[in-house]
């Protein structure tokens, strides 16, 4: 048995062969250019899809600037306020220490008062 399997093969000449593969070569050209041509139409719409989101944002960007400009002075407002309100804090803890103070004393004038009224009440009787 003979083990050269192209002899069964009808015999091709030369040219065949050459046009052959070249028709497989331009075949896969042909796919390429079709890949190639669907991979352009994707990023088109990518390129457009990304656009679109771009000019979305900038946008919102444009309608919200005036908010966040607002919000921010109120906010240096705000801070610039914080020492006086310190200072204000710090005057009611004054006042409310002196506040006890007195409480405490009118409470000692009572216990007085009614000792001097016991007292006086005891002297007369």
């Amino acid at each position: 048995m003979n083990d050269d399997l192209t002899q069964g093969l009808p015999p091709r000449s030369f040219e065949e062969r050459v046009l052959s593969e070249l028709s497989g070569i331009r075949q896969e050209l042909t796919t390429q250019r079709e890949t190639m041509t669907r991979m352009d139409a994707r990023l088109t719409s990518l390129d457009e899809r990304l656009t679109s989101l771009e000019e979305k944002v900038d946008a919102r960007l444009r309608e919200t600037r005036p908010i966040w400009e607002g919000v921010l002075a109120r906010l240096t407002g705000i801070e610039s306020e914080m020492p006086r309100l310190g200072g204000i804090e710090s005057e009611l803890a004054r006042m409310n220490r002196q506040f006890r103070s007195f409480v405490a004393d009118i409470f000692q004038l009572r216990v007085r008062v009614e000792k001097l009224e016991e007292d006086d009440d005891q002297a007369t009787a």
